[in-house]
């Protein structure tokens, strides 16, 4: 396979230049797996495979229900091509059930309480802040970043930051209400994928970004839908999670032995999903 010259590289993922189309990059996962913004961090034999068969997975199901998305088609085992696209630096995020930093955010919350309007959130992507909160002014001009950590009634704003610095386009309003229609679109659709497996997809974030079309800039979904960017809980049940929130978990972090044990079944995990995924491709 032809690689083109660099573009970036994050903790999981390098993106090339595609050398035959200059429209496209080609995207490669690594068997990298991280937590805490990089502060933890091990690798996992087997985890690009795993995480780009389940990413080519679902976005098959997307393109082929008609949401637009960057994802054009696998072309090796830990790589595959998608429209060039200027990404927004937002994390959309869209939840069912009640956990994780929701439960901080919202100490009055029940873990495992179900919503039946989906709630969505978002968070500017920024490493140095760990991907702070965002809640809209009444100006409707800016925004205001709280910690992701603090309980929304006892938190300080970091700062304000204006709709020109999250590209949102000539219109930033409208694209608001097209990034969380689209998330919840996203969810349901996966949802639904999840459910014939009997599993619930508990939580779920996802990027976008503007691709160039023939009538102007076109929002599609972007980066990579893996294992690393949901909850999901085969039978409803939190203790048989099989997503990254394992690794975060990883209990046996001080000790050897305890820790090979536990990344040996948190493979197996990421395994299962990409085999489980590819059950999406014939729905």
């Amino acid at each position: 396979m032809k690689k083109g010259d660099k573009i970036a590289e994050g903790k999981t993922k390098v993106i090339w230049e595609d050398p035959d189309d200059p429209n496209c990059v080609l995207i490669e996962s690594k068997d990298d797996i991280t937590a805490g913004d990089g502060a933890q961090r091990d690798e996992l034999e087997g985890k690009a495979i795993a995480a780009t068969s389940t990413t080519c997975n679902v976005f098959h199901l997307l393109n082929r229900i008609g949401v637009p998305t960057h994802y054009r088609q696998r072309i090796g085992e830990r790589v595959f091509q998608a429209a060039r696209v200027e990404m927004v630096p937002l994390e959309c995020v869209i939840r069912r059930v009640a956990t994780g930093s929701y439960l901080k955010r919202n100490p009055d919350a029940v873990e495992g309480e179900v919503f039946d309007d989906l709630v969505f959130e978002l968070f500017h992507k920024d490493d140095d802040n760990h991907d702070p909160i965002l809640v809209f002014a009444e100006s409707g001009l800016e925004a205001v970043r709280f910690p992701a950590d603090q309980p929304e009634g006892d938190r300080d704003p970091i700062d304000m930051i204006g709709f020109s610095e999250l590209g949102l386009g000539d219109d930033p309003e409208r694209v608001l209400e097209r990034l969380a229609e689209r998330t919840k679109q996203v969810f349901l659709i996966i949802e639904e994928a999840w459910v014939k497996q009997d599993v619930q997809l508990v939580d779920l974030k996802i990027e976008f970004g503007w691709v160039e079309g023939p009538d102007g800039p076109k929002l599609v979904v972007a980066d990579v839908i893996d294992n690393d960017i949901w909850r999901i809980w085969p039978g409803g049940d939190k203790t048989q999670m099989k997503d990254k929130q394992v690794y975060r978990d990883l209990a046996g972090a001080d000790d050897p032995k305890a820790k090979a044990k536990e990344l040996g079944q948190i493979k197996k995990n990421y395994r299962w999903v990409a085999e489980a995924t590819g059950k999406f491709v014939s729905l």
